[in-house]
């Protein structure tokens, strides 16, 4: 989640207050040194990248593979010539060392712009500079423009990864009636070929055409219990018949794909049953097993119904 992802995965800020206690000589011969804390990024918006992240879709562009062109009034790092086999959206994610203690970097993919404020690190740290949209597959390339530090090796990059994310920061959340609709649109597609398609006709998951591919929902619970997962579903004719599980945790449950006669002929397809075993955010996937034909099935959305 296969969550970016990642596109809402934020640590919230934290104000961490300190208190510094003076024992008297009357009250203590000896006053007890305080136990340092390491708190790390704490109250840092930095976001937090999940332990579980897929690899499938994820995009990695070495350090070693860019071009470091020192210019008179910056620094530029090129990219060379990379195929994208889908378009979407993605998270851009930097790993780097630099000696300097502050450096501000801009990001350049096309007409599109990132900016953020790097820190020093002599080991590879990995920052989120935000999230850029490929238009089309087929060919890019990206740079990185940095201040004049007159110093070749200020800032190192060790590479930069563009990892899939929802084509909205929309987040999912329960109705009050109790049911969660996951659109096309809130799915991180952890895939190269499956891609959400954003025609008002469409407004789906399609080209599914490789088993590997899959989509998983980010969404906010407010009332535990069991859910029947109902999928709306489209395949046209002659391609039925895959298997799909649909996962949350340590829960799986699937359905069998049925012919439409369109992939944008839509049916609702009970997935069985899933338990939401506490209110907070979760996570689903929607898994192929196997593919019988051309491509698996469209999805139009994922809803989430109380059970009975």
């Amino acid at each position: 989640m296969k969550t970016h992802p990642i596109c809402r995965r934020f640590a919230l800020p934290a104000l961490v207050a300190l208190f510094a206690v003076t024992a008297s000589a009357a009250e203590t011969e000896e006053a007890a040194a305080p136990t340092p804390v390491d708190v790390g990024a704490f109250g840092s918006d930095e976001p937090v990248e999940r332990v579980d992240l897929p690899s499938r879709g994820i995009v990695v562009v070495k350090g070693s593979d860019m071009k470091h062109m020192p210019m008179q009034h910056w620094e530029q790092f090129d990219s060379k010539i990379i195929t994208a086999k889908r378009w979407g959206r993605y998270q851009v994610r930097m790993t780097y060392t630099m000696k300097a203690a502050t450096m501000a970097v801009q990001f350049k993919f096309g007409d599109q712009r990132l900016k953020k404020v790097l820190t020093a690190s002599n080991t590879p740290l990995s920052t989120y500079l935000g999230a850029v949209s490929f238009a089309a597959a087929g060919d890019f390339a990206f740079a990185l423009y940095t201040p004049a530090s007159g110093v070749t090796a200020e800032l190192a990059i060790q590479e930069i990864a563009f990892i899939p994310c929802s084509e909205t920061d929309d987040a999912v959340v329960q109705a009050a009636d109790g049911t969660i609709t996951l659109p096309a649109k809130s799915a991180t597609t952890w895939s190269e070929v499956m891609r959400y398609e954003p025609k008002p006709e469409k407004d789906c998951l399609g080209f599914w055409t490789s088993a590997d591919d899959f989509a998983e929902w980010e969404f906010k619970a407010t009332k535990p219990g069991r859910y029947t997962v109902v999928v709306t579903q489209g395949c046209g004719a002659g391609n039925g018949g895959s298997q799909v599980e649909v996962k949350l945790g340590d829960q799986k449950t699937s359905f069998s794909v049925q012919e439409t006669g369109g992939f944008q002929d839509w049916k609702e397809v009970e997935a069985g049953t899933i338990e939401i075993p506490a209110a907070g955010t979760h996570r689903i996937v929607i898994d192929p097993v196997d593919k019988k034909s051309k491509a698996v099935m469209d999805v139009q959305k994922v809803v989430l119904k109380p059970a009975a």
